[in-house]
């Protein structure tokens, strides 16, 4: 009540105002348009027309100061809708695709750039519903007309490399791979992608240099170490005569434990009639670190009056590695082998205080077979036998997996010169 009372007197003030204007400035004034056209008024009402006028000029110019705000403020409304929208379609194209039905997946990515101009991830997207729907050569066409509508694009580049690799063209994907690879020399996802296809395609020289790359964007990763040593191995393996003896030098020298490239260089060392140098090599390798396929080299290679320096280095390897029961074992088969019963019954009995193991008593038989004692060598091959299903002797260092014969590489995960049972 008390504002309205306020405002009643306040209007009535400005009434009076107005008027006393108006009264006091009563004298007429002549107000010119053009040289020809003018007007003649009291100059209260030109002063009180002048002040509304100005005022009216300042509502107006208020007012389409508010309209250029509220139409830019509805315009980014409206984009942002769209592209609520567009999102929308987006996350339904992608489950619908997720969920088998790839026609309207499609149609919904169409009508998302029917809306607006389509990006990559528009046509990464509706190239991958027809890879997930197994159609390789229509997800390679519809990655293609990307890349004439926007050019080597990495993301285009690396989708499109995956589509040639599905579709089984791998040189196609490694082409493409390689133009990625020039916009982006350090990327990761490129660079592993690229590997791979090399290491399938066999293309070890180059897998060499994409696998150096990866080595120093991850630096102390012992499986990209590996794979860098086995692109080295295999490349220097396909070299031929001194070329590849030169070549397996290289990669023992910088990689000293890479067992692979030990094996084949002792061989061709033993091939061309330097015997005691490979066993000088084979020998260095097992006091670093004792591997089964290292020490199964060493005793092919070992002749039979060389046996008690075999016999010596075995004896410090297990004096290097007490707990290691395995190699105990190892050991002690090859003095059983080799005729060297009492030392291999010493051997053994420490095996048997860490625990009854198959191969311990069957070795314990082989001994008691050799000092004819029947009823004792039955006994051992009964407890060799009884002690369970015997499992597999070699197992992958990096995934564990097992596997019963030595290869170069794990059959399950691929790694170089893994498989031990040391």
């Amino acid at each position: 009540m008390l504002r309205r009372i306020l405002a009643f007197i306040a209007f009535i003030l400005l009434i009076g105002a107005v008027s006393s204007l108006v009264y006091y400035n009563s004298q007429d004034t002549s107000f010119r348009l053009t040289p020809e056209h003018q007007f003649t008024l009291p100059l209260g009402v030109l002063m009180l027309a002048a002040a509304l006028g100005g005022g009216l000029l300042m509502f107006l110019i208020a007012i389409m100061r508010e309209g250029r705000h509220a139409l830019r403020e509805w315009r980014v409304h409206r984009e942002l809708r769209a592209a609520e929208r567009t999102a929308e379609y987006q996350s339904s194209a992608r489950s619908l695709a997720l969920g088998g039905d790839f026609r309207r997946a499609r149609a919904l990515l169409t009508k998302v750039t029917q809306k607006r101009e389509p990006d990559i991830s528009d046509v990464i997207d509706y190239a991958e519903t027809f890879s997930l729907e197994g159609d390789t050569g229509q997800a390679r066409r519809a990655l293609e007309e990307g890349l004439k509508d926007f050019g080597n694009e990495p993301l285009l580049l690396y989708a499109l490399a995956r589509a040639y690799r599905a579709d089984g063209d791998l040189p196609a994907a490694v082409s493409t791979l390689e133009r990625a690879l020039a916009v982006y020399p350090s990327s990761k996802p490129i660079l592993t992608l690229l590997r791979d296809l090399l290491f399938g395609l066999g293309s070890w020289q180059r897998a060499c240099e994409i696998q150096e790359r990866i080595v120093a964007l991850r630096p102390g990763d012992a499986r990209e170490e590996n794979r860098l040593a086995g692109a080295r191995y295999e490349a220097a393996k396909r070299r031929e005569g001194d070329v590849r003896a030169v070549a397996l030098k290289s990669v023992t020298g910088e990689h000293p434990d890479f067992v692979p490239a030990l094996l084949a260089r002792a061989r061709v060392l033993a091939a061309a009639g330097e015997q005691r140098r490979a066993m000088k090599l084979l020998e260095r390798a097992a006091k670093r670190r004792p591997r089964s396929a290292i020490l199964d080299e060493l005793e092919r290679l070992t002749p039979e009056d060389r046996y008690p320096k075999l016999a010596k280095l075995y004896g410090k390897l297990v004096s290097g590695q007490p707990g290691n029961g395995r190699l105990r074992l190892r050991a002690a088969r090859f003095l059983v082998d080799s005729g060297r019963i009492d030392d291999a019954e010493a051997l053994l009995r420490a095996v048997s205080a860490n625990g009854d193991l198959p191969a311990a008593h069957a070795l314990w038989a082989q001994i008691h077979d050799a000092r004819a004692e029947p009823d004792q060598a039955r006994q051992s091959y009964r407890q060799a036998l009884g002690d369970g299903k015997p499992g597999s002797l070699l197992a992958c260092e990096i995934c564990h997996a097992p596997c019963r014969t030595w290869q170069e590489r794990c059959p399950s995960c691929g790694a170089w010169g893994t498989l031990d049972t040391l």
